[in-house]
């Protein structure tokens, strides 16, 4: 099973900027799907690139995807996953994107197996070095369930190789994503 999982990453391209909020992020901070009235708002983080590409996949780190992305995912039926609209500005435009709101996280990380480091406090994980999933935990969530999730236990998120395979496969390659299979990821992997 710890085969079948995938880190999704943004890809290692100077060009395609960093987004950040342009308000409130707190409504998502919660495990809970939210109510919006209108789309959220983000904007480029700094450091802006000269030659910015808007990609298919950006990250806040909450995966920020195209509506190309977003047609593939949503004909997957995603189970705690909402899909957000979320317009960013880009050089005086307004261009249309969507916030993948992961709100049901699954505890499944191999709390014996996994290098981690928990925070002073001894509540919450501030640095995961390598990550192992449970696979008896796991197993007991059906696959529909746990196609794309986000981990309970730290900012990570997961795709099932089905779900990654669907995206990989659109046409034109989908730009800006890149996954990493958990057995390889690590801490680094998001520099290398």
């Amino acid at each position: 099973m710890q085969s079948d999982y995938f880190v999704l990453m943004r890809a290692l391209c100077a060009q395609h900027p960093l987004l950040s909020w342009d308000q409130s992020a707190m409504d998502f901070q919660r495990r809970a799907s939210v109510l919006v009235d209108e789309p959220i708002k983000l904007c480029l983080g700094d450091p802006v690139p000269a030659n910015l590409i808007m990609a298919d996949h950006h990250s806040l780190p909450e995966p920020v995807v195209s509506s190309r992305i977003k047609a593939v995912l949503e004909d997957l039926n995603l189970h705690g996953v909402q899909f957000v609209p979320a317009d960013v500005e880009v050089k005086g435009d307004i261009l249309r994107y969507w916030l993948v709101h992961m709100w049901k996280r699954l505890p499944c990380m191999d709390m014996q197996r996994s290098v981690y480091k928990f925070s002073k406090s001894g509540h919450v994980i501030r640095r995961l070095d390598h990550l192992v999933l449970d696979e008896k935990l796991l197993g007991a969530i059906p696959l529909k369930e746990r196609l794309v999730f986000a981990l309970d236990e730290a900012v990570v998120f997961l795709f099932h190789r089905d779900a990654m395979d669907r995206v990989l496969a659109m046409t034109p390659p989908p730009e800006g994503v890149r996954f990493v299979p958990v057995s390889e990821w690590s801490i680094s992997s998001e520099f290398r």
